[in-house]
């Protein structure tokens, strides 16, 4: 039987033990209008916004590390100059184009670098270097393209609940992750740019047209390599706002507007406050019942 994400989730709901943590219960959304998931719903909801990060990320050539579970990245392979000139094909080409054959290209090819906590049960998994790099550059920011880590804040930002339980949740799924690794099952994680399977302790993954397209576009990919192009006016004068409305994270989940949430819950404290009222003036005010009076002879 296969594993998705959703057999993982019910996994960490039934084990509370075993995977502690802030996302076990509802927590209180940053947004006030926004009300509290419970605990399957809220993990989901993580797990979508940190694939949606990376996948922004990736289309940016951006490579991103989860801790305890891998490296989105590109390998980079530098093609040699080419030296003549086809005459068939010159003159269907511009002078730009012909520049650009004779260059030396650098060609870009997305990779997933499995942690070494999960390599070290995957038995059948031939682990060869995605990426060639030096034996003294150990760590996965020196070995990956424009490497960065796996930012909890955008991701909370997003799902509007605290750093903590992205912390606390993306730890979760994960462990559960090798926990059923070890256990012999096969997994299945679709996160929507790439397809990794955990299958037989070996990994396979396969990533979507879409980042596949966008590296054989080698004029793009060319600017992407040079760093420092953007002006110093446009980066002091870009907010942190501007670049927080222009992210997919901003949109990824519907906000309600929160001024009309707040005269809803104020209509509801009116007519809370208004029953009271009624309760009390038929308890004891104008509907109290009438006593009788009788006269005592002596």
């Amino acid at each position: 039987m296969v594993k998705l994400i959703n057999n993982i989730i019910y996994r960490i709901c039934k084990n509370p033990q075993r995977y502690p943590g802030k996302h076990m219960n509802p927590n209180e959304r940053s947004n006030p209008s926004v009300k509290p998931l419970e605990t399957k719903s809220q993990l989901l909801v993580i797990y979508h916004a940190t694939f949606s990060y990376i996948k922004e990320q990736m289309s940016n050539y951006i490579g991103v590390n989860i801790k305890n579970f891998g490296t989105f990245t590109y390998e980079v392979k530098q093609t040699l100059p080419k030296l003549g000139i086809n005459y068939k094909k010159a003159n269907t080409k511009t002078f730009d184009e012909l520049l650009l054959e004779k260059k030396s290209l650098h060609k870009l090819r997305p990779c997933f670098i499995v942690d070494p906590k999960i390599a070290s049960i995957l038995t059948r998994f031939n682990n060869k270097e995605e990426l060639t790099k030096p034996a003294s550059q150990s760590s996965i920011y020196q070995k990956g393209f424009k490497m960065t880590y796996c930012n909890p804040i955008p991701i909370a930002a997003a799902c509007s609940v605290d750093r903590g339980v992205v912390e606390d949740g993306l730890r979760a799924i994960f462990t559960a992750v090798y926990d059923l690794i070890a256990i012999g099952q096969n997994i299945l994680l679709k996160t929507g740019f790439c397809n990794i399977r955990f299958f037989d302790r070996n990994l396979k993954y396969t990533f979507s047209p879409e980042i596949n397209d966008m590296t054989h576009d080698l004029t793009r990919t060319e600017k992407k390599l040079i760093r420092g192009t953007t002006p110093l006016n446009k980066i002091w004068t870009t907010s942190t706002l501007t670049k927080w409305k222009n992210s997919c994270l901003s949109g990824l989940l519907e906000k309600p507007d929160s001024s009309i949430v707040k005269t809803v819950d104020n209509k509801s404290q009116m007519l809370k406050i208004m029953s009271l009222d009624l309760n009390s003036t038929y308890s004891g005010g104008f509907f109290k019942p009438k006593t009788r009076y009788f006269k005592t002879e002596y």
